[in-house]
C-alpha cells in the first residue's frame, strides 16, 4: 500500500465557509423535516373503501324505510350546545375524489370543544372513520380539515359529532355525491 501525503490544513477561512455552509444546509433539513412529516401524501389516502361503499349501498337497498335526515342542530346559546358547521364538502354537492373535507367547530359560549372527542360515521352501518381520518387530519378546537380523502363514486352519508367539555355533544349529517372519474 501506498500513502498519500498529508494534506496541508485548510485556511482558517476555508474552514469557517464550508462549517457554516454544512451548519446551514443541517438547519434546512431539520427545519424541512417536519414539514414533510406533516404534509398528507400526494396521492390522498381511501376514506371509504369500494367494499365499503358496496356494502353501504346493500344495506340502504335492503332498509324497509329510506334513513331520514337530520336537521340543523339549534345554534349555541347559553347552556346550548355546540355546533358543527360542514364548510366542504357542502350538503348534496357533487364533488371529485380526492376531496377536501372541512368542518368548523361552534363551541356554546359557556364552553370549549375538545377536538379528541370528534368522530366519523359512515352510513346506515355506522361505519366508524374517525381513526383513519385522524391519521390524515389537522385538528384544532376550531374545526378539522381533511386534504386527498379518496371515496369510490356514488352517493355519501357521513355523520360528524364533536363533544364539548361539558359533555354536550353535537351531531350534523352531511350528504355528497362522488363523480365519476374522467
Amino acid at each position: 500500500m501506498t500513502s498519500r501525503p498529508p494534506r496541508p490544513p485548510a485556511p482558517a477561512a476555508t474552514r469557517r465557509v464550508l462549517l457554516q455552509r454544512a451548519w446551514g444546509c443541517g438547519l434546512a433539513l431539520r427545519l424541512a423535516a417536519p414539514a414533510r412529516a406533516a404534509a398528507p401524501a400526494a396521492t390522498g389516502f381511501d376514506l371509504v373503501t369500494e367494499e365499503e361503499a358496496q356494502r353501504e349501498l346493500q344495506a340502504g337497498r335492503d332498509a324497509a324505510a329510506p334513513p331520514r335526515s337530520r336537521g340543523m342542530p339549534p345554534p349555541p346559546g347559553p347552556g346550548g350546545v355546540p355546533g358543527i358547521e360542514v364548510v366542504s364538502p357542502a350538503g348534496e354537492a357533487t364533488v371529485a375524489s380526492p376531496l377536501r373535507l372541512e368542518v368548523n367547530f361552534r363551541p356554546a359560549p359557556d364552553a370549549r370543544i375538545r377536538p379528541d372527542s370528534f368522530r366519523v360515521l359512515y352510513g346506515l352501518l355506522k361505519i366508524d372513520l374517525t381513526e383513519r381520518l385522524q391519521r390524515q387530519a389537522r385538528y384544532s378546537e376550531h374545526g378539522v380539515v381533511v386534504e386527498g380523502a379518496r371515496m369510490p363514486q356514488g352517493t355519501h352519508r357521513l355523520l360528524l359529532s364533536v363533544a364539548d367539555d361539558k359533555g354536550r355533544v353535537a351531531e350534523q349529517a352531511v350528504v355528497f355525491h362522488v363523480a365519476r372519474r374522467p
